[in-house]
């Protein structure tokens, strides 16, 4: 799964919760990173390392998935 670069940032930006541990960790990771440096290329970076996350974990995280989605 690709999120877009702005669905990204409405997920950095927002408060959503998730059923996936280990996908909450990581969000509240690049939270805070994306705070300390709100520019273009960290944003990029915090998309692919969420991109590459859910292609890796897809399957186990349906109901995740469905949240994703309406981004």
């Amino acid at each position: 799964m690709s999120l877009t670069t702005q669905q990204v940032e409405k997920l950095l930006m927002g408060k959503y919760r998730f059923q996936h541990l280990s996908f909450s960790m990581m969000l509240v990771r690049l939270k805070m990173l994306y705070m300390k440096d709100p520019s273009p290329s960290a944003l990029q970076d915090c998309s692919d390392e969420i991109c590459k996350f859910l292609t890796k974990f897809e399957s186990k995280m349906n109901a995740d998935v469905a949240v994703l989605a309406q981004l």
